[in-house]
């Protein structure tokens, strides 16, 4: 018996130090292949700072901070309760192992091995080799790779460096690498300032900082922050008064690294896009600061015009959908026996887009309700917020009317609420969409940007998404017919017209005979325009649109439905060709960036945009900067009767509510609406600002036969422009040399003499002004002629 006993002892201890020489054997084997791959100290031991791109308005405010933010700092602004957390939690003997604790890998191996969570046995050295390295490996790789790492910083760095180091790269969520940024971020302090409880909710962050964190998830929060005081409590590092006392403190974290103060997320990402482009992964850390042409106050009412305008012009008129989902009171009382917390729990991941908050109805009434928000507020909503809700049954079909509040939610409901000069009103998530920019025609800086009803809910950038701008098109091909000869009064047929099997129609289905230009492009009719591109030509017409930046080598040859803007264009590309016309003729080119500069260099970026100029040599002789002057790309008189044609849409047209609301005489534009109708248009302007709305589905979809440019997208544009143009003298392009003024026939366009009815003073290039019977109007004074601007008493 003793002789097999020392048998056993024998081949266990032979069994034993051969798996031992083995262990070490492959140890060394994947040491002396790994050491080779590992970072060296000096590229490691100094972090450096790190900070976020920030992009700004004009004026200086706030519009993003893409990045994370890192404010690096020394181990003697460490407070030591903030150490003791990291400790007490992450690695009790830290102090005591190489780098590596042996016992609790075993621990984590056996875990893995009885498949229980008993830790994954990393020390704070083998999680730092982590932040410094191995992103893209495999969880166990990583592992693996971390240990003779781990053993090499403990050679190259004390246990206080390893402490910095650690501290200083580690990610705490909320777009803050690093404690420094973190103490910031969460708390508006330095790393030295921190309360006990404040620096045990820090060290809560380190597993999972993005959904752990007080500002996302504060309940979670603070049940981490115990946990990290009471291992603090356990190892003596505290006593039982301060641990209370850190376990009463209330949640003060705050985001202070964003304080946005101007929203113009599709500006940030055109700005973002550029910068990477330029710069690549630097462009997010290395202290760049973009100031973009946006200005401020006019992108605030832009956000607000498009938002309000999409809820209010097109989606509250088509009816209410319903509700998104129930959660019945009763289940929820059974469950938990308070409703209304439950409830709330189940809104906090529900998103806010545009102006619509997330609410769960809690309580009606026979003409109101009251519904919980995320906040655990109550808001009451009277009759007049719930009697819009007609039931939605197709784009052309919202019917009938709602009676009651119960018609419309019941309780437990998951409904949208938007509160309105203080009162709240049902409301709903827009399934349009839609995009509006302003550009000055001065020099094609970008004044405001929209690319979509909310950012965060799509992040498609529509101003820059082509799709047919319907008759917004048309001006552009007026515009080549007044360069062939034509004039505003030539008169052209609106009578049936056919190519092949394409006969178009007139919106009102009807035809009127001999009509002017003017007319035929303030009343928008098809006919005459699909008439006219074929007698101009097609090659004619898409050379002069491509003068304004039309991408026209991509339009189709002999494809009449061309004259009618059924070929995709960007808004950026309309509102571009129509500041053009604005201008006088001259070309400029979008931008949308002023200056670069970055922390390292300063100025590293200045723009010196194309600009219309009178006498530009004599401000590049002044002016310190560069001006480049923009070319002209059609006569000033052609753009100047183009203006009068537009100005038209405006006082008897399709975009007389302009007129109306705004009241102003500088305004032009044209409205554009595509067979469906799938897209609506509205571009216009003045010599200063030139605006384009889109409204469509982003998937194209009939929008309902009752909608037109004229019902959604005026109504937007006028919303924006009334508050852009408020204390700016109206301003339009001046009368050019070449122009003469002859009385016609309003509806022949033949000349007239002074007392016959229907007549008008219509504009003509001289070389095409009538010289039969017709009058002059009356000499302006030379002195007076440099100031003049369009004159709204002799057009109509």
């Amino acid at each position: 018996m003793q002789i097999k006993i020392q048998k056993i002892l024998k081949w266990t201890a032979t069994i034993a130090t051969a798996g031992m020489a083995g262990a070490v054997m492959v140890a060394s084997a994947a040491y002396l292949y790994l050491a080779p791959l590992l970072p060296a100290a000096e590229t490691y031991r100094n972090v450096q700072l790190e900070t976020p791109l920030r992009i700004y308005t004009s004026d200086r405010r706030l519009i993003d901070e893409i990045g994370n933010r890192r404010d690096p700092v020394d181990y003697g602004d460490i407070p030591p309760l903030l150490t003791d957390a990291l400790i007490a939690t992450e690695d009790l003997r830290f102090y005591s192992h190489p780098g590596v604790d042996l016992q609790s890998l075993a621990r984590g191996f056996y875990g893995i091995i009885r498949g229980v969570n008993l830790g994954g046995g990393s020390t704070i050295t083998m999680q730092l080799t982590n932040n410094l390295s191995f992103d893209s490996d495999k969880v166990y790789l990583r592992k693996i790779k971390s240990i003779p790492f781990a053993l090499q910083i403990e050679r190259e760095l004390t246990k206080e460096e390893i402490l910095t180091l650690y501290l200083n790269t580690a990610y705490f969520g909320t777009g803050a690498d690093g404690i420094g940024a973190a103490a910031y971020v969460y708390y508006g302090k330095e790393v030295n300032e921190l309360s006990l409880a404040q620096a045990a909710m820090m060290v809560s962050l380190l597993p999972c900082p993005s959904a752990c964190n007080p500002l996302s998830n504060p309940s979670r929060a603070i049940e981490r922050r115990r946990v990290r005081l009471a291992n603090m409590l356990n190892q003596g590092m505290i006593n039982q008064g301060e641990f209370a006392d850190a376990d009463r403190s209330p949640i003060t974290a705050r985001r202070r690294n964003r304080d946005i103060e101007v929203s113009a997320p599709y500006v940030a990402e055109m700005v973002r896009q550029q910068l990477f482009k330029e710069h690549g992964e630097k462009a997010y850390s290395q202290g760049f600061e973009v100031i973009t042409t946006i200005d401020g106050d006019k992108q605030l009412v832009a956000n607000r015009a498009l938002v309000d305008g999409l809820e209010n012009y097109y989606d509250k008129r088509h009816g209410y959908r319903g509700a998104t989902a129930n959660y019945p009171q009763e289940l929820y009382a059974d469950l938990s026996g308070d409703a209304q917390q439950a409830w709330i729990e189940e809104l906090q991941p529900v998103p806010v887009f545009g102006n619509q908050q997330p609410a769960i109805v809690t309580s009606l009434d026979a003409l109101s309700f009251e519904a919980v928000l995320k906040s655990g507020e109550i808001a009451k909503v009277e009759w007049d917020g719930i009697s819009w809700a007609n039931r939605f049954n197709s784009r052309n079909d919202a019917w009938p009317p709602p009676q009651m509040a119960s018609d419309v939610v019941q309780t437990g409901d998951l409904i949208r609420l938007r509160n309105v000069n203080g009162e709240w009103q049902l409301g709903q998530v827009p399934e349009i969409q839609g995009a509006l920019v302003s550009m000055s025609p001065s020099n094609g800086e970008i004044i405001a940007l929209v690319g979509g009803y909310d950012f965060r809910r799509s992040q498609v950038n529509r101003v820059i998404t082509p799709r047919p701008p319907g008759s917004n098109f048309k001006p552009f091909l007026y515009g080549a017919a007044l360069e062939e000869g034509y004039s505003a009064a030539t008169t052209i047929n609106d009578a049936p017209i056919s190519r092949g099997d394409y006969r178009p129609n007139n919106y009102e289905n009807n035809f009127l005979g001999p009509i002017t230009l003017r007319y035929a492009l303030k009343e928008s009719r098809n006919v005459p325009a699909v008439r006219l591109y074929d007698q101009v030509g097609d090659d004619k017409v898409l050379a002069f649109a491509a003068k304004f930046g039309f991408q026209t080598q991509n339009f189709p040859r002999n494809d009449l439905t061309v004259a009618l803007g059924s070929q995709d264009v960007q808004p950026l590309e309309i509102v571009t060709a129509y500041s053009a016309i604005a201008n006088g003729g001259y070309k400029v080119e979008p931008w949308f960036i002023k200056e670069i500069s970055n922390l390292a260099d300063g100025i590293v970026y200045k723009a010196t945009p194309i600009t219309v100029c009178e006498n530009c040599q004599a401000l590049i002789n002044d002016a310190a900067a560069e001006i480049i002057p923009a070319p002209p790309i059609i006569d000033p008189q052609v753009a100047f009767i183009l203006n009068s044609m537009l100005r038209s849409v405006i006082e008897e047209g399709s975009g007389a509510r302009v007129n109306r609301e705004i009241g102003r005489g500088d305004l032009m534009g044209k409205t554009g609406t595509t067979n469906g109708p799938q897209e609506l248009w509205f571009s216009g302007f003045n010599r200063d600002i030139a605006t384009t709305v889109f409204v469509g589905f982003d998937q194209p979809e009939p929008l309902g036969e009752r909608e037109q440019g004229a019902t959604v997208a005026v109504p937007i544009w006028i919303d924006f422009m009334k508050v852009a143009l408020e204390g700016m003298p109206e301003n339009t392009m001046k009368r050019p040399d070449g122009i003469e003024d002859r009385l016609i026939n309003k509806t022949t366009g033949a000349p007239a003499t002074p007392g016959e009815p229907d007549t008008i003073f219509e504009y003509f290039r001289t070389e095409n002004a009538p010289t039969t019977s017709g009058a002059l109007m009356p000499n302006i004074d030379p002195a007076d002629e440099e100031s003049e601007e369009l004159s709204t008493e002799t057009i109509f």
